[in-house]
């Protein structure tokens, strides 16, 4: 009887621990499921979700890769000046190197016409005139080629 009353003592002791656990458990994934939710429900109140953004939000999300096959380069005394336009590249080729340097370092450089001209030792008319010389014929050059 003994036996059996240890017996009882000890099953019975294994299924109140079983219980206590089991409880125990319960309450773990309560707390961590409200954990978590709470946590979901701090990140979405800071996420935004890609088609819930403007487009103008989503264009300063985009960066574009810039390879130098993608750009034609002019050599212009000591700085080399890339375009992205085809159009205006191929423009730029027909005029003189003279026009199209002058074009390229005022408008590509941000250059005075008096730097430039400081830089090839000509006078200031000399450079406006080979720019509004270049202009003219650029303009020309790209109403033909549309």
């Amino acid at each position: 009887m003994q036996k059996g009353g240890e017996i009882m003592n000890t099953s019975s002791f294994e299924h109140i621990v079983r219980i206590q656990f089991n409880a125990l458990m319960i309450t773990v994934i309560k707390c961590t499921v409200k954990s978590r939710n709470r946590q979901f429900a701090r990140r979405s109140k800071r996420e935004v979700l890609f088609y819930e953004l403007s487009d103008t939000k989503n264009l300063e999300c985009v960066t574009e890769d810039k390879y130098s096959c993608d750009y034609i380069s002019f050599e212009v005394l000591n700085f080399t000046i890339q375009i992205s336009n085809e159009k205006l590249a191929v423009a730029l080729y027909k005029l003189s190197s003279k026009e199209r340097d002058v074009i390229l370092l005022r408008y590509f450089q941000s250059m005075s016409d008096q730097e430039i001209a400081e830089l090839y030792h000509v006078s200031r008319s000399a450079i406006y005139r080979r720019r509004s010389n270049g202009l003219k014929k650029l303009k020309t050059l790209l109403k033909e080629r549309n």
